[in-house]
This record gives C-alpha cells, sequence and structure tokens, in this order.
C-alpha cells in the first residue's frame, strides 16, 4: 500500500512539474518570440513618408505602414501605425525614432504576438558612420542586459526603408515639347505621357525595443508613472545604473524626473530601466552634446568624458556593485567581439571597445576608482 501511494504521489508530482513547465515555456514563448535569445539580426521593410511621420505625431494623425519582415526564408506582412518619438530627435535628426502600435489582431500568431507597441530607433543623421552609432546603442543595451536584471529587451534589424515623399506623378521630359492640344490626345495619356520620380531607398540599421509594460509584467513588477528620488530606489539596481551610465559615459538621464529612464515598482521598491543612449560617449554621436537635465551644470565638455551621476552610498554597495561589473568583464567584451562584423568601419569597432576598456581600467585601480566614482557621488 505505502509503495502503490508513493508511486502515485511521484506521477502526481511528475505531472504537475509538466503542467508548470508546459505554463512557464508557454508564457516564455509568448512574450518572446520577438526577443529570444540568440537572436539573428531581424530584417525587414518599411515605406512612409519620413517628412509626415516627423510632422504628425499624436496618436490619432499616426501613419498607416505595411512592415514586411524576413521569417524562416519567407517575407511576412503586419500593418502598423507609426509616430515619430523624442523631441531633441525630431528637431535634429534626419530620421527621427519611432514608435510602433499594432493592433492585437494583426499581432497574433506573428513574431509580434504579445507586443502592442514597440520602440524603433533608426539612424539619425544621413552619415556613412550613422548605422555604426545604432550598433554601439544596440551594445549598450546589451550590456545592461549582462549586469541587470530588470531591463529593456532589444533586437537589432536591418532595414530596407523607403522614403515615398518624393513619389510624384509629372509630365514625361519628352512630352513637355509637344502642345498642350496635342499632349491631351488619346495617344499621350495614361502613363505614355507621365513619369514618376523613384522614392528614396535607404539601408540602415535599426533598434527594436519592448515597451515597459511588457519589461513590469515580465518582472512581476508595475510600472510607476510618478517622481521617485534615486534614493528612495532598490539599492543595488539604482547602483548599477549609476555605473552603466558613467561606463558608457552618459549624462542625459535622470531616474527621479524619469528623463530616458522608466521605473517599474517590485516587491516594495522602485527599480530604474535606462533607455536611449545616442548621447553617450560609447555612441559619441557627431550632434552628441554633454546634458545638463534639470539645469545641472557638469564639469566635462565633452561626451567622451565620464561623470558620475550616481548619489552616496554605503561604500560597500559601491563594492559590491563594482564586483559585478568585473566578473561581466570577459562576457562584455566578448559581446563586443561577437558584432565587430557587423560594423561598417573597424575604426568605429576599435573605439568603441577602447573606451569600455578605460572604464575597467578605472574600476581595477583603486586610487582611480575612489576619486572617479567614490568621491563625485553626488548628496543631493
Amino acid at each position: 500500500m505505502i509503495y502503490k501511494n508513493s508511486k502515485r504521489i511521484k506521477t502526481i508530482l511528475l505531472f504537475t512539474l509538466i503542467l508548470l513547465q508546459v505554463k512557464c515555456y508557454g508564457q516564455s514563448l509568448f512574450y518572446d518570440n520577438l526577443f529570444i535569445e540568440n537572436q539573428h539580426t531581424l530584417s525587414f521593410k518599411l515605406q512612409y513618408s519620413n517628412k509626415q511621420v516627423k510632422k504628425d505625431t499624436d496618436k490619432k494623425n499616426s501613419i498607416q505602414a505595411d512592415l514586411i519582415y524576413g521569417q524562416e526564408n519567407n517575407w511576412d506582412t503586419i500593418s502598423v501605425h507609426l509616430n515619430a518619438r523624442g523631441n531633441f530627435r525630431k528637431a535634429t535628426c534626419y530620421f527621427p525614432p519611432l514608435k510602433m502600435t499594432i493592433k492585437k489582431s494583426f499581432s497574433k500568431n506573428t513574431i509580434f504576438d504579445g507586443h502592442k507597441k514597440l520602440k524603433l530607433v533608426l539612424p539619425c543623421l544621413l552619415q556613412t558612420r550613422s548605422n555604426d552609432d545604432v550598433l554601439k546603442e544596440y551594445l549598450a543595451y546589451k550590456i545592461y542586459e549582462l549586469i541587470a536584471t530588470e531591463h529593456f529587451k532589444t533586437r537589432l534589424a536591418t532595414v530596407e526603408y523607403v522614403d515615398t515623399r518624393n513619389v510624384k506623378t509629372e509630365i514625361h521630359p519628352l512630352a513637355v515639347f509637344l502642345p498642350k492640344k496635342i499632349r491631351n490626345t488619346s495617344i499621350y495619356e495614361g502613363e505614355q505621357a507621365l513619369a514618376s520620380k523613384k522614392p528614396k531607398t535607404y539601408l540602415l540599421k535599426a533598434i527594436i525595443i519592448e515597451d515597459e509594460k511588457i519589461v513590469a509584467k515580465r518582472n512581476g513588477a508595475n510600472v510607476l508613472k510618478r517622481f521617485v528620488h534615486p534614493l528612495n530606489q532598490a539599492e543595488i539596481p539604482s547602483i548599477t545604473n549609476a555605473f552603466f551610465q558613467f561606463m558608457i559615459g552618459n549624462t542625459d538621464f535622470s531616474t527621479a524626473y524619469q528623463h530616458n529612464q522608466k521605473l517599474i515598482f517590485k516587491e516594495g521598491k522602485t527599480i530604474p530601466l535606462p533607455y536611449d543612449f545616442d548621447m553617450s560617449g560609447l555612441v559619441n554621436a557627431s550632434y552628441a552634446v554633454v546634458s545638463n537635465v534639470q539645469n545641472t551644470t557638469l564639469d566635462i565638455t565633452n561626451v567622451k568624458e565620464r561623470a558620475y551621476r550616481g548619489f552616496e552610498r554605503d561604500i560597500k554597495r559601491f563594492q559590491d556593485v563594482r564586483e559585478l561589473f568585473l566578473s561581466k568583464q570577459s562576457e562584455i567584451l566578448h559581446l563586443f567581439d561577437d558584432y565587430k562584423i557587423h560594423f561598417d568601419e573597424t575604426r568605429s569597432f576599435m573605439e568603441a571597445k577602447a573606451y569600455i576598456l578605460s572604464f575597467f581600467a578605472i574600476l581595477k585601480n583603486d586610487a582611480k576608482f575612489e576619486s572617479q566614482i567614490v568621491l563625485k557621488a553626488r548628496v543631493k
């Protein structure tokens, strides 16, 4: 009897475990079709008017477009709505970053299933280096994935973008020399008398970023929309974020005012989620300037100079995070090496990797760590 009961209990436990695994697997599959481990670069095509998307930015005036994406050696199409985002980039960039909205009925049973909203980062300017700038910003996201439990998931993409604003139908060059009376006859009507200007096509790198609500749901948290001082945020995540921003040379953020940061609330703790790193020294974009968020003047003049923007904490916590970063050095450097092939210019890759190495040189030197991080921590 004992043997039979034991066997029955084992069977029930095994069946329960299988159900839990199926449930977890299904939940993971639902949210990670787009952002999967060891993901390949997603290829897709988009057509829309760049001028129109920069002009019409609110939800009511979003631009409808068909996103054609590569999937298992085939091309699939999904309808999306696009809005430009980011006031600075809209004013400065030729290609503004986009917010992409997808109806649930359209995304069902596609790789976008479960993702109603996504951010899309495109190269800012029409420069030969712009695609490499996007790649460096993508690597910043991937670094943060390695060191922080809570983070945005991202995916690198290549985009064949067609700007439709230059599509115009006009009189054929040979037809303009004919008298209008003859030109209007049936012989010259239609396509024979008309010519179309070809739209401009661009081959771009892009970053797809998940919505903060998905990050919160994945981590069993809620999105916070209010002011939370960094000293009232979870210690280790807050310090990790500050070290990371120092690592990539970024000062264009504020965790309290949620500038290039989102906040989630998990198990009684507030956790920051950083994003938008184009102003960092790692990216070193041609338009990047030292930020003065909340009118704070910093004692640096170039984005490649680092300035620690975190707050004073228990020194033991600083040392814990220091060790965390040092333990990830090998993985981070391998990450760069893995993406070397994607850079258009070898020099761009070498400079980015050297910049990260200079951060680890600071961490490994007690005097530099003390002077550039510990003693620079903010008190207000």
